[in-house]
């Protein structure tokens, strides 16, 4: 079943389409503030740094010593 353009335009005034994008917007207000001060999320954060950087020396290394590297990983690591 299709919509006319009548049909969308009168769905799009009802209040509970127009009210969704408000909600979303102080959904994710509201989630940054309590990750932001959340210890273990900060934390989770840095330690996923430091592997990404320790990952990347890691591929880097190998290809100087001469193991080849797929791309994939080399796309995953951001090199």
């Amino acid at each position: 079943m299709k919509i006319t353009t009548e049909q969308f335009e009168y769905m799009k005034s009802k209040p509970a389409f127009q009210n969704e994008g408000i909600v979303g917007a102080i959904f994710n207000r509201l989630l940054k503030r309590k990750l932001s001060k959340d210890a273990n999320f900060k934390k989770a954060i840095d330690s996923f740094d430091s592997a990404q950087d320790d990952m990347r020396k890691a591929i880097t290394d190998a290809e100087k010593k001469g193991v080849k590297i797929p791309k994939e990983l080399k796309k995953y690591a951001g090199l």
